[in-house]
């Protein structure tokens, strides 16, 4: 036992490099982690709707450069109203058309004369727009188009009302440069300040997550792994303090958890502890034991009536103890149950079951029933180990005073269903809640509480379950454990023979 300890704090003590590996990993994930992968979703999403936003707001740039261009078009219009002849010269005709940006103006209203202004006549237009019909997805379209595939020298031909009269036609053509130029520094600045934003966005989400959540889950992940390296040592997660929140629900579950493992652990030292000395003394005390019996027979022989009357209780007294013994080591030393399943014909097997209980408990007049409910002709478990649990709750039924036990067998939701009746004096109230605890549940003064503990043992890792189902105090309904079997694997009968209420009954 102390080899196997010393072992282990060895293994222990070379967990250091794991865990000095896991840190590294941890510090590696500066880039990678929980904040970082924020900071990305947060960029990501921002720009995202910024993006959304980006494109209809080039078409309402778009639209108000229109818009003013429109504007100074009737301007120069009007200047050229208020000379006193219609005809400017050609250096007033340049000021206006460079006031205006434009190759060409042109102003219709109606009842007034038609206007003209232009460079020089047969100006080659790229693209036109309509600013009477043109809408905000129209616009867009056309200033990415005019950004992207913009030629040097294309012009652009403008026709809308003029803002100041809404009577009054504008048309304007324009050189698209400049109009290209400043829509693409526009975009720009609002690319710019989108990625400032979601960047600052990001880093103060980034810092905000990894203040309230990331730090505290490095807290908690370094006392798990603290936990796991060493449990045998004291090492309580710190509270999160005055927080009530996941996390700091997370801190107070780890602390429970940690209180409860460790609780195991120092009781299953003590157990350990327990069956080693027991295994020690075992061999002696069987010895010790043997050599009582061996007086006790002498004594049955002894012309002292007293003595001879004593002799059949001591030796039982003898017995009882060297079963006990022999209950408890074994227990220590066999643990949790390895199964070895295979697929069982269910008749001859609790028939089998049905005869062991009739060669002890037959000469008694005690009877036993196998009531059969099933389609089943096989059924898949150990079925040296379901024949042990039987045995045990049968032995249980007759100790208890029992004239008649019935072993029921139904097939029920895809598994199989296994109850034991008995008309005995049933089981006491207060050992209901310890009776599958082992050292707790038996209800006989010599009982160790050690076969219903290695039934529900049994039961568990065949994966079902055990249940007291009637205590039979009341009387009204005789003492019924259940037990539940999952299907693993079985084989339906070509009659359905063993369905009904037939089966093997007799005296055990």
């Amino acid at each position: 036992m102390s080899k196997g300890y010393d072992s282990q704090v060895q293994s222990n003590d070379s967990k250091p490099a794991v865990t000095g590996n896991l840190e590294r990993a941890t510090s590696s994930r500066v880039l990678t982690g929980l904040s970082a992968r924020a900071l990305a979703l947060a960029v990501m999403f921002v720009l995202l709707a910024e993006a959304v936003l980006f494109v209809p707001s080039a078409g309402r740039w778009l639209e108000q450069e229109l818009k003013d261009r429109l504007s100074d078009g009737h301007l120069a219009i009007r200047t050229l109203e208020e000379l006193p002849s219609a005809m400017p010269n050609d250096r007033l005709t340049t000021e206006l058309l460079d006031h205006v940006d434009a190759g060409l103006v042109a102003f219709r209203a109606p009842d007034r004369p038609k206007l003209v202004l232009f460079r020089e006549p047969g100006l080659q237009v790229e693209r036109s727009i309509d600013m009477r019909e043109a809408g905000l997805l129209g616009l867009s379209y056309t200033a990415f188009q005019i950004m992207i595939s913009h030629q040097p020298g294309a012009m652009l031909r403008v026709v809308g009302l003029s803002p100041a009269d809404p009577n009054a036609e504008i048309e304007l053509v324009l050189d698209q440069t400049r109009i290209c130029l400043e829509l693409r520094s526009y975009t720009a600045r609002v690319a710019a300040l989108s990625l400032f934003i979601s960047l600052a966005t990001g880093l103060l989400l980034y810092l905000a997550l990894g203040w309230l959540i990331v730090r505290p889950v490095l807290r908690l992940t370094r006392a798990m792994r603290a936990f796991a390296d060493h449990p045998e040592i004291e090492q309580t997660a710190r509270r999160e303090s005055g927080r009530s929140d996941e996390i700091g629900d997370a801190f107070n579950q780890l602390q429970a958890m940690q209180e409860t493992v460790r609780a195991a652990l120092t009781q299953n030292r003590r157990l350990a502890s327990l069956g080693t000395g027991v295994a020690k003394i075992s061999h002696d005390l069987r010895n010790l034991l043997t050599t009582s019996l061996l007086i006790t027979d002498r004594m049955s022989a002894s012309k002292d009536e007293g003595v001879v009357k004593a002799a059949p209780r001591l030796a039982e007294s003898i017995e009882r103890a060297a079963t006990l013994t022999h209950t408890i080591v074994q227990h220590v030393r066999d643990g949790m149950p390895v199964l070895a399943v295979e697929t069982v014909v269910l008749k001859p097997f609790f028939g089998g079951v049905i005869d062991r209980i009739r060669q002890r408990w037959g000469p008694q007049g005690k009877v036993v029933s196998l009531v059969e409910d099933f389609d089943l002709s096989s059924f898949t478990f150990d079925p040296l180990q379901i024949e042990r649990v039987l045995i045990n709750l049968l032995e249980n039924s007759f100790e208890a005073g029992a004239d008649r036990v019935d072993l029921r067998a139904e097939a029920r939701e895809g598994g199989l269903m296994i109850r034991v009746q008995d008309d005995g004096a049933g089981v006491p109230d207060a050992a209901v809640p310890h009776l599958f605890d082992a050292f707790k549940g038996s209800t006989k003064r010599s009982g160790t509480g050690l076969g219903l503990h290695n039934a529900a043992e049994i039961i568990q890792a065949h994966g079902g379950g055990i249940e007291l189902l009637h205590t039979g105090q009341d009387g009204t309904e005789p003492t019924t454990f259940e037990i539940r079997l999952p299907e693993v694997r079985r084989g339906r009968s070509g009659g359905g023979s063993g369905s009904g209420n037939s089966g093997q009954s007799g005296e055990a």
